[in-house]
């Protein structure tokens, strides 16, 4: 059997189930996004996220009518038809209470050019000097063999890849396909090693040789006074051999969305953070308010390397997160290790349960090597299998015998949930909570919980023995 195909099928099929979940339960196709909004009133409205499917666009359950928005893809004028599940965009439009309009759909690549190579598992690509990597919610194109990409020719292929980039210049992808026609070098990305002399700068590992290129959206170049700006490069010409890309234009990368919106929303990677409630997402500068709502995590949580989403007013390039600050990593995890090998471990009272780490993994305080059995640590992840996750970020705390479990439910029986593996008897436990935060009862609790929903449950840890008594619904 070839084990990669089947990975990748079956990855395929989790990110689509995925995305289409978001889609509402109408059955309506719709493109959608993150976000949400009052329901009354009227204004501007603007969002970013990934597409779900089409019809319409879907921001957190409100829907956007496309029946009279002009579309642009990859820079081009288009339709409808030219995007496909997967795919990043922001849409401009408007509401009028719970009715809402685009007008403009824009889609932005994060990197179109040659495949350089492909690692051996699968799970990331080197297109064009940049690291692009894939997971669960990776959408893979049917015209790429079998939607593996091992089955990419390295040197020869090329293609398009859709996604957030991460603050370390790594592409998290959303949607990859082959270009067979018409390819473009191009890449947006955060700037490096900036040199002026030389006429060039970094985006990942790729050399940009700007010598010839249009430069004048850009700041005047001086020294090293572009490093950190979010551009975008294209070029004619790309030397595999040097990994240069000789470009015929370097802007700054535009949003596409106006000076004052109503409402907007952004999800990606926070890249940078300036103090409490002040960051960014991406290049998108972020600043909360007193009263906004946190909904997964809580406003210390907000790192360089977290998946967010933020929405709110959008005035002068600054987004005021009115709305909400929500956490896109549904798994948290805090306890002891009980068990630790070379990339993974186990929490004691949490059985069957696997964190994995990885090169992504952000490690605070510590590094793998540096932590042991009896170790407290406190973590955030993805869902990576039925009992299993992928730590984005690891810290290690001071003893104590908390035990928290965060995730997405996967069975109800009686009294007794099911969260990544784990039986949780809620029959110990006195206090629950809402969604919003309300003190519920148990019967209510369990009315409330559905399989997928997120829950977190709190507890203390006598040896091995666990004894469960918060649980709190998630948004």
């Amino acid at each position: 059997m070839n084990t990669s195909r089947w990975i990748f099928s079956l990855m395929g099929m989790m990110g689509l189930a995925g995305l289409l979940a978001a889609c509402g339960s109408d059955g309506a196709p719709s493109v959608s996004a993150s976000g949400s909004g009052s329901g009354s009133g009227s204004g501007s409205a603007s969002a970013s996220g990934t597409i779900t499917g089409f019809g319409s666009v879907i921001v957190n359950g409100k829907r956007f009518d496309t029946s009279s928005s002009s579309f642009t893809v990859d820079g081009q004028s288009g339709s409808q038809s030219d995007l496909k599940v997967g795919m990043i965009v922001t849409v401009n439009g408007s509401f009028n209470g719970t009715q809402r309009s685009a007008d403009a759909v824009l889609q932005k690549d994060a990197v179109e050019g040659l495949v350089q190579s492909v690692a051996a598992d699968g799970l990331s690509l080197i297109v064009m000097g940049q690291t692009v990597l894939v997971d669960n919610t990776t959408l893979i194109d049917d015209n790429i063999p079998g939607r593996n990409l091992l089955n990419l020719v390295s040197g020869t292929d090329h293609v398009e890849a859709n996604g957030h980039i991460r603050p370390n210049g790594v592409i998290q992808a959303t949607f990859i396909e082959k270009k067979l026609i018409n390819v473009t070098p191009e890449v947006r990305g955060f700037v490096t090693d900036h040199n002026d002399g030389a006429k060039t700068f970094q985006i990942g590992s790729l050399t940009v040789n700007y010598a010839t290129a249009l430069i004048s959206d850009m700041p005047a170049p001086n020294g090293s006074n572009w490093n950190g700006l979010s551009v975008e490069a294209k070029g004619a010409v790309f030397t595999a051999t040097t990994t240069t890309l000789t470009a015929t234009k370097v802007e700054p990368e535009n949003r596409g969305v106006s000076n004052q919106v109503d409402e907007f929303e952004v999800e990606g990677y926070v890249t940078q953070v300036r103090g409490a409630g002040d960051f960014f997402i991406g290049n998108t500068r972020v600043q909360t308010t007193g009263n906004t709502e946190f909904r997964g995590g809580t406003i210390d949580e907000i790192v360089v390397g977290a998946k967010l989403s933020a929405e709110g007013r959008w005035e002068n390039g600054i987004l005021i997160a009115t709305k909400h600050v929500k956490f896109h990593e549904s798994v948290k995890l805090e306890g002891d290790i009980e068990m630790i090998s070379s990339n993974s471990f186990r929490l004691t009272g949490l059985p069957g349960l696997t964190v994995t780490v990885n090169g992504q993994t952000e490690l605070k305080d510590t590094n793998l090597g540096g932590l042991s059995s009896g170790d407290h640590v406190r973590l955030r992840g993805r869902v990576s299998g039925p009992n299993s996750v992928i730590a984005t970020r690891v810290e290690l705390r001071s003893g104590d015998n908390d035990l928290d479990l965060q995730g997405p439910v996967q069975s109800i029986a009686g009294n007794v949930i099911v969260i990544l593996g784990v039986s949780v008897d809620t029959s110990t436990i006195s206090q629950f909570e809402s969604v919003r935060g309300s003190s519920m009862n148990r019967t209510g609790f369990l009315a409330e919980v559905k399989a997928n929903a997120l829950v977190k449950v709190k507890g203390n840890l006598n040896g091995s023995t666990v004894r469960w008594d918060e649980a709190e619904l998630e948004d």
